[in-house]
């Protein structure tokens, strides 16, 4: 594990508490760049690749690269939790630091990871998005209208701005193969479901901010099989992703202090140590051409419904939000750990409730100007989908949840996530031969 560079990390990013991405340099929004340029991939351009030195130690050429994403498994808890594959990776291969994205979440974080482009270009900033264009709230990855014109539909690829990496990674020879609990996942890569899911397949990454207070449930079983099967199937040269949301659900549900997180961190890591081993042992000769990346897309703080927020106690802020055709307030736009206020009334209005909430929260308010002038969400040419989503003012709460009252299931999750908190931010990034599990 590179402390140094976490440390680092935390003295150049880190202002009053709060960690702000490090775009262009160690950040997980280049992870899918230094897979494809281990493979060394003709294909669309992506952000990154990450500094060479996240490779440092892993020697080989590799016409296989395997990337193991297990959501809201933070480096914090990384470091907290011993387990025999934690031991492996960090023995065997090298583990660093990366920021997250913002906001930190599996929404905007995954939507980077399969389109290669940053928040400020595609357009996905929270959960729950709000579009002015359909006047309508949507959930990022279930296309469910939540608030507005009901009759909506929006369809899942144009939630998005941009294309999925994988079309133009086909048709440039590499086999991209997914490994997810859906039944479907993006055009261009091959599904390999597990858990017997029957989610409606709508991308990968079903965070467990859905729609109830109980997160959904992703089981195990199959996968140990499916990850089999995708790298068996897989052609060379092959970017392989598989995808656990277990530890994220178990997060949300029951806190990150829990018995039922631990047991679910225990049972996750394991499940996936059997899975590497099982490949590298019958597949000797592919094992030495096979990278294994495994990292996260966020990590966690534990919140308190006691404590959180309910803006809707603010009657200035309620007064100012947009309002839908029906006359209803604009409230679902973000998450309760990245809120976006979208504010009728201009700048006057702006700087009033701007300053009620700097006053009575530990929270970063930021203007839309401010988003810009931080990079927020990411640097580089802006989206006209980004310009019309971001709120005129994103608030973002140093260790609890801020959200809406009349939305309560939102307040009886306790690990939460979206946010700049050193905790949330941090995730580890591990890169390791396959060879490493052929014992």
């Amino acid at each position: 594990m590179r402390t140094d560079l976490e440390a680092r990390l935390r003295t150049r990013r880190t202002e009053d508490g709060y960690l702000f991405p490090d775009y262009g340099g160690y950040c997980f929004a280049g992870v899918p760049g230094t897979a494809l340029s281990v493979l060394d991939a003709d294909g669309p351009t992506v952000p990154g690749p990450l500094p060479a030195d996240v490779l440092a130690g892993v020697d080989g050429e590799y016409d296989r690269v395997l990337v193991a994403l297990v959501d809201g498994f933070g480096l914090t808890f990384w470091q907290r939790h011993d387990h025999p594959l934690l031991e492996r990776l960090e023995a065997a291969g090298t583990v660093s630091p990366l920021t997250s994205i913002y906001p930190s979440e599996t929404a905007a974080a995954l939507t980077t990871f399969h389109t290669g482009r940053l928040p400020v270009s595609h357009g996905v900033l929270g959960w729950d998005v709000y579009d002015p264009v359909d006047d309508a709230s949507y959930e990022a990855f279930t296309g469910r209208v939540t608030a507005g014109d009901e009759s909506v539909d929006p369809d899942l690829a144009d939630i998005f701005a941009g294309d999925p990496l994988y079309p133009a990674l086909a048709a440039a020879g590499i086999d991209c193969r997914h490994v997810v609990p859906f039944p479907e996942t993006y055009e261009g890569a091959a599904v390999h479901t597990y858990g017997g899911s029957d989610d409606d397949g709508s991308g990968d990454g079903g965070d467990a901010e859905g729609t109830d207070a109980t997160p959904p449930s992703y089981p195990l079983e199959g996968f140990e099989s499916a990850l089999a099967g995708a790298f068996t199937a897989a052609d060379e040269p092959a970017f392989l992703y598989a995808y656990l949301p277990q530890i994220d659900t178990a997060a949300h549900a029951a806190g990150t202090e829990s018995d039922e997180y631990r047991a679910t961190v225990e049972e996750t890591l394991g499940t996936l140590e059997r899975a590497l081993s099982r490949i590298a042992a019958n597949t000797a000769d592919a094992a030495g051409e096979t990278l294994v990346i495994v990292t996260a897309d966020h990590g966690h703080v534990d919140t308190d419904a006691a404590r959180s927020v309910d803006l809707e106690s603010f009657e200035t802020v309620l007064d100012s939000l947009e309002r839908h055709a029906t006359g209803e307030p604009v409230r679902y736009a973000g998450s309760p750990r990245n809120v976006h206020l979208h504010l009728q009334g201009g700048t006057a209005v702006r700087e009033t409730v701007r300053s009620e909430l700097a006053d009575a929260l530990e929270a970063r308010v930021f203007t839309a100007d401010e988003v810009r002038e931080w990079s927020l969400f990411g640097d580089g040419e802006e989206s006209a989908v980004f310009r019309r989503r971001v709120g005129d003012l994103v608030v973002c709460h140093r260790d609890q949840s801020v959200w809406y009252g009349s939305d309560s299931a939102k307040f009886e999750l306790i690990g939460m996530h979206g946010g700049l908190h050193p905790d949330e931010q941090f995730v580890p990034f591990a890169a390791v031969g396959l060879e490493a599990f052929a014992d």
